[in-house]
């Protein structure tokens, strides 16, 4: 009985307070919509954004206590300035070592409207032209990047703060993986473009460039920036590489990024050398120069510039007829032994001898119509041993050569001179002709001979 009193009384006491709870409900409310129907905000919170606290107002103002407005003066005072009044809602920003200076300042609203706005985010503006308002117009080259075209700074920069440089989300090359996925897979080749350990800005420029591919710089100006040799190099050669004119310049050759080859070549040299050299070894030709052999064209040419015919590095006449002495034959000594042209007898310089008579200085060693090395040999590759020719071209002849060779000598009979014969054992010795076959069956025979003596 005394329970149900109790409850009664209490009821009794709601409904009494109940007209009084109304009232201020409906002050509150009438006060909400004085403020954005009436004189004073009748286009506030109609934008398509609306700030989740704009409603009611005193979320972030101070209830008028003054007559509300008066001119010159704010009556309606934030509960607290910002950023700390931000901050009850929002993370706190400016923590990491990198903050984006309207956040340091604590000026929010510089880019967000605190009420509504028809941009994401209660943004002022639209993006591109809000970071245009403080940053310079990025989009007036050429070529433009992508978000920096379309407005979409944050993309690639934090709009708060970062613990990266320039506000970018992430260091390094990691951010434009985020886009470039491609290239992840790229740079886990063997040899990686140093300059894409400093970041992909050594060469790209990120927002907008005069060049194409965002190139920091025109067409090779951009490598000179790390390769200043390569630049005077190219400025003093009478002779450049026609690819480093070109449109696509270093990297008709190099790979800009990275590669499985030294030098950044996107294949081994020769191959990459033959890929426009076509014609200079022909398929018969099995015989192969040893640097060519090697896979390498660079012992002879200069890939960039020289002031040799040929992108040559050392001089090299193409004179059927030279009057020797040592430089004439400079690019050849680099490899090759000079004693094997210095000396009338000789038992080691050369195989090319009639007993110890070397035969390589009687053509070569003349103060007269000494003959040049292309009389003779093919410089890359050839059908038949030590590079020998089977003709060359003796004004508009093709003069030929007819050599045959032996394991110890051999014979010529060109059409500049009558056949000789030669053997280093035994001098003038007529040449023994043995067809590759006979030659094969000889080795069968010797090694027949040894299995016997072995058992």
């Amino acid at each position: 009985m005394f329970t149900k009193v109790k409850k009664t009384g209490a009821m009794l006491i709601v409904l009494a307070m109940l007209p009084w709870f109304l009232s201020g409900l409906r002050e509150t409310a009438a006060a909400q919509e004085g403020c954005i129907t009436g004189q004073c905000h009748p286009k506030m919170l109609k934008s398509k954004n609306i700030h989740p606290v704009a409603e009611p107002c005193d979320t972030c103002h101070q209830a008028a206590v003054t007559p509300h407005p008066q001119k010159g003066k704010k009556t309606f005072k934030l509960t607290q300035e910002a950023p700390a009044l931000c901050s009850q809602c929002h993370p706190p920003f400016g923590q990491l070592k990198h903050v984006h200076s309207p956040v340091k300042d604590g000026m929010c609203t510089t880019c967000h409207n605190p009420h509504d706005s028809g941009e994401p985010k209660l943004l002022q503006q639209p993006l591109k032209d809000l970071c245009q308002s403080c940053h310079p117009d990025k989009t007036e080259h050429k070529y433009v990047h992508g978000p920096t075209a379309t407005g979409d700074c944050t993309s690639c920069h934090n709009p708060h703060e970062s613990k990266n440089k320039k506000l970018v989300l992430k260091e390094g090359p990691e951010l434009c993986f985020t886009c470039h996925v491609d290239m992840q897979g790229e740079l886990k080749k063997k040899v990686i473009h140093t300059a894409i350990k400093s970041g992909c800005t050594s060469c790209h420029n990120p927002h907008g460039s005069p060049a194409k591919r965002l190139l920091a710089a025109d067409g090779e100006k951009v490598c000179y920036q790390c390769h200043p040799q390569i630049e005077e190099q190219l400025q003093k050669a009478k002779f450049v590489h026609s690819p480093i004119k070109s449109e696509k310049g270093c990297a008709s050759c190099h790979a800009p990024h990275a590669s499985d080859e030294a030098k950044l070549l996107p294949k081994t040299g020769k191959d990459l050398c033959l890929d426009c050299h076509k014609g200079v070894i022909q398929k018969e030709q099995t015989v192969l120069h040893g640097p060519i052999r090697d896979g390498k064209c660079t012992p002879c040419h200069n890939p960039h510039g020289s002031p040799y015919k040929r992108l040559l590095v050392k001089d090299f006449s193409t004179d059927f007829y030279i009057v020797y002495n040592d430089n004439e034959y400079a690019l050849c000594f680099s490899c090759h032994n000079r004693d094997l042209l210095r000396y009338p007898t000789t038992s080691y310089a050369t195989g090319f001898r009639d007993g110890d008579k070397n035969l390589h200085y009687v053509h070569v060693n003349r103060k007269d119509r000494g003959k040049n090395c292309k009389a003779c040999h093919i410089i890359h590759a050839s059908e038949l041993p030590k590079l020998m020719a089977k003709k060359v071209l003796f004004g508009k002849w093709d003069l030929p050569l007819r050599s045959i060779k032996t394991d110890t000598g051999g014979s010529c009979s060109p059409g500049c001179h009558k056949k000789y014969n030669y053997d280093r054992k035994t001098p003038g010795k007529e040449p023994e002709i043995i067809t590759p076959k006979e030659k094969e069956q000889e080795k069968e025979k010797v090694k027949e001979k040894d299995n016997a003596k072995s058992k």
